[in-house]
């Protein structure tokens, strides 16, 4: 006796798959998703750059030639 027969799989994809309110969401998780993980790495990439930027501006305002 198998507990998933192929009707009731048949059943499940053509309720789920072919129901446009799921496929939309689905389709919206799949693009937004890895969107908002690029743009956190983006950001943060972003800061850190900036914050060395900052810092080489300063140290040619402040150079250390006193050694």
């Amino acid at each position: 006796m198998e507990i998933f027969n192929q009707e009731l799989i048949q059943e499940i994809i053509r309720v789920t798959w072919r129901n446009p309110a799921f496929m939309a969401i689905a389709i919206a998780l799949v693009w937004l998703i890895p969107q908002i993980l690029i743009r956190k790495v983006m950001s943060k990439k972003y800061e850190q750059r900036k914050i060395e930027i900052q810092k080489n501006k300063i140290q040619k305002l402040y150079p250390n030639t006193l050694k």
